[in-house]
């Protein structure tokens, strides 16, 4: 009984200490609360801006990023000799193609010359008749790396077929022509020892 007692009195004795100190520094006890974001809202304070940094922190965290395995992967493909050597031939390969383009277009203008000249006539109700391909202006020219960062070009142009008629052949290769179709082509080339190829 004396034993239960006195365990009691301690108890009881050590609950009064505590709430002794409690009482007596009230205000220490409340900072220990209010300690963290009473010092967090200080340093916001030191520091300009730093009100804002928690929005711009989250709107930063919904703009996806690459992991590191893909920021290693596009840093190696991109310092590697065989892929130096490719960003070197897309250089010169892409100042070259504006001409190749132009040299292509003149190529284009021979072809209809030519397909004019080879005319095969019919005769119908009484007129020579025929058709022909012939091109228009190249209204595109472009250049880029494929992923592999090989060269590739890209051209594109209209491709008519036309029709002509006269009383005679000679007629009918003098008058003026009438497209019939009209067909959008896109042609694609490759850099390769140095040249651009079809």
């Amino acid at each position: 009984m004396t034993i239960r007692m006195a365990k009691g009195r301690g108890v009881i004795l050590s609950a009064l200490v505590i709430s002794g100190l409690i009482f007596v520094t009230p205000s220490r006890g409340r900072a220990q609360v209010a300690g963290p974001s009473l010092a967090a809202s200080n340093a916001e304070a030191a520091v300009p801006g730093m009100e804002n940094q928690g929005a711009s922190t989250g709107d930063a965290a919904t703009i996806p990023k690459k992991t590191l395995k893909q920021r290693v992967k596009s840093l190696v493909e991109k310092l590697t000799p065989e892929r130096l050597k490719r960003n070197r031939e897309f250089k010169t390969a892409s100042a070259t193609f504006p001409d190749f383009c132009k040299h292509w277009e003149k190529n284009l203008r021979d072809r209809e010359v030519n397909n004019l000249n080879k005319l095969n006539f019919n005769e119908k109700d009484g007129f020579e008749t025929a058709t022909y391909t012939g091109y228009g202006k190249i209204v595109g020219c472009e250049s880029h790396q494929s992923k592999d960062g090989y060269a590739i070009g890209k051209l594109s142009y209209e491709e008519f077929v036309y029709y002509v008629v006269g009383k005679t052949k000679e007629e009918a290769r003098s008058a003026a022509p009438k497209a019939i179709s009209d067909l959008h082509t896109t042609e694609i080339f490759r850099w390769e020892n140095n040249k651009w190829f079809y």
